[in-house]
């Protein structure tokens, strides 16, 4: 993955899910990324709201230190913050309560269980439809026709008892009604 790449991902992940409006002081960070997509970007939460850019941030409250993955990983909640900064695949330097201020926003991933993955295959394949059937009478028929066989089976519908008619009450009429 390219630096330009990360830096979108990055942005795609933080404006789509982070919601930052709850924010009302100023946040700022650097990243600076290590290994294959190496660069620095910023973030920065200013009146609550959230960018990204992919520029140094000089007046930053902290600064990270991590490589493309790491800091994919935390923007997309399959992470947080603090886990990374516990194993030490991410440096931070600087204010770390707006760091966690800022790991706050991002909404946490769904860990999917064996049971949440049977309700999505689920959802994907539809149930088969239920077949409507008709009760049939099987009848043996034999026929002379060589081309037809010896033997062949047909249905038959099976034959519905006859519907007893509706008797419609008649009201009795009174001196009153006529």
């Amino acid at each position: 993955m390219t630096y330009h790449e990360l830096v979108d991902k990055v942005r795609t992940a933080l404006v789509v899910k982070a919601d930052a409006s709850k924010v009302k002081e100023h946040i700022a960070v650097q990243v600076n990324v290590t290994g294959e997509s190496e660069g620095a970007f910023y973030i920065e939460i200013k009146d609550g709201v959230l960018s990204v850019e992919p520029f140094d941030y000089n007046d930053r409250d902290f600064l990270i230190t991590c490589d493309g993955a790491e800091i994919l990983a935390v923007v997309q909640g399959k992470k947080s913050i603090e886990e990374a900064y516990k194993e030490g695949t991410v440096k931070v330097e600087g204010d770390l309560t707006k760091a966690i201020k800022l790991g706050g926003i991002i909404p946490k991933a769904k860990k999917t269980t064996k049971k949440d993955k049977k309700a999505d295959t689920a959802e994907e394949t539809p149930a088969p439809a239920k077949k409507r059937t008709r009760k049939t009478k099987a009848a043996a028929e034999v026929t002379d026709s060589p081309e037809e066989g010896q033997m062949s089976l047909t249905a038959e519908p099976e034959e519905k008892p006859a519907e007893k008619p509706v008797r419609k009450r008649r009201s009795k009429k009174t001196d009153a009604d006529s």
